[in-house]
């Protein structure tokens, strides 16, 4: 390979790296995409079922936060232009006893703070309406910003623009310890390859703390959690128009198992959420599929076990260590060693998708690299 410099290297080729990227390229930066897959988005870029969250999700005054909200709008404005299917059905947050109230109004506030547009709560009539097999419940929050994205297409889609903009994607590139000198850096792959570059961006996912321990930088870690769907079949899979959620059990690493129907026209229940010591999914489905219909039928009545088959699962980065309160960390994105020309995306898991375009943006602007 080529060890002419670039003005940055983006280490990871997920729908994060490749927005990234491309807001590099947008600045005239000449820029390289680096990642160990054959080819883009082999992890949680496309291993979800697609979401863009509204935002009422994600705690007020984060990063996360602000992140998720501008990445809602932008989403829609992006995926249009880049011809891929993107849809604002909305999502639905079903309170399904009182003792769920509470928590939905903390929702509707959080979301109020956060600038989520067009929130209102439903009587569950009125919810019925929207879903007309919605289960017992109490009341909803209805978040009409709330939509879906084909995240497969979007992947594709980023990479040919990538293409266009003269970006090299340098796949099949296992990473080693990397070199500093004066100039910048020079990243070694494990098959003799070199890239030399200016700035690094590390945004490897649920393998930035591997990555950021090639550049001196360990200290932060990942928790890799495993997420699984199940598939509706036959006719139940037309049961479910938009996105519906509840709320998970305590100390759960999430916003819990929820219905949503994806870009495709496919029914998903999911994701699970379990902690494992590998990057990768095991190669047999952990959850049995009576757990996920158990699951599905506390909102949406009628949905068995028979009706379901797996579907792809994957495995999210999370900061979140188990056990703990907070259901999401917050968004970490940081330059080590301080000076190195290093930037660090740790903990981009839900709704990483969904701010993809306001996370690029955000790293191309606080850390610029354009050329000297």
């Amino acid at each position: 390979m080529s060890v002419d410099p670039f003005d940055v290297a983006v280490i990871g080729a997920g729908v994060v790296g490749l927005s990234i990227a491309r807001a590099f390229a947008a600045t005239n930066a000449r820029t390289v995409v680096v990642e160990r897959h054959p080819g883009p988005g082999r992890e949680q870029s496309t291993h979800n079922s697609g979401v863009v969250h509204s935002g009422v999700f994600a705690r007020p005054g984060t990063l996360r936060a602000r992140l998720n909200v501008e990445g809602n709008r932008r989403m829609y404005e992006e995926a249009a232009s880049l011809g891929v299917p993107v849809e604002p059905c909305g999502t639905l947050v079903v309170a399904r006893s009182p003792v769920h109230i509470a928590e939905l109004e903390k929702y509707g506030r959080w979301g109020r703070e956060n600038g989520v547009p067009g929130l209102s709560f439903a009587s569950p009539e009125e919810a019925r309406q929207i879903e007309p097999r919605l289960g017992p419940c109490e009341r909803c929050l209805l978040a009409p910003t709330g939509g879906r994205v084909d995240a497969a297409g979007l992947v594709r889609a980023l990479d040919t623009d990538l293409a266009r903009r003269g970006v090299e994607r340098r796949y099949n590139v296992e990473l080693r310890p990397a070199e500093r000198s004066e100039s910048g850096w020079t990243l070694f792959g494990s098959a003799g390859e070199s890239v030399a570059a200016r700035h690094c961006i590390n945004a490897a996912g649920v393998g930035a703390g591997r990555v950021a321990t090639t550049f001196g930088a360990p200290g932060r870690r990942i928790y890799p959690c495993l997420g699984e769907y199940a598939r509706v079949v036959g006719e139940r899979s037309a049961w479910v128009r938009t996105m519906v959620y509840g709320f998970p059990p305590p100390r759960y690493p999430g916003i819990g198992v929820h219905l949503t129907r994806t870009a495709g026209g496919e029914l998903l229940i999911g994701p699970t959420a379990s902690y494992i010591d590998s990057d990768e999914p095991p190669p047999l489905p952990v959850t049995p599929l009576a757990e996920f219909a158990e699951l599905a039928n506390a909102y949406v009545p009628g949905i068995t076990e028979h009706d379901l088959v797996p579907a792809p699962s994957g495995v999210r980065a999370t900061t979140v260590p188990p056990g703990s309160a907070e259901p999401f960390g917050e968004f970490q994105i940081f330059e080590e060693p301080p000076g190195s020309g290093v930037v660090h995306c740790f903990g981009i898991e839900s709704p990483g998708l969904t701010a993809c375009f306001a996370i690029g943006s955000y790293v191309a602007e606080r850390w610029p690299a354009s050329p000297p």
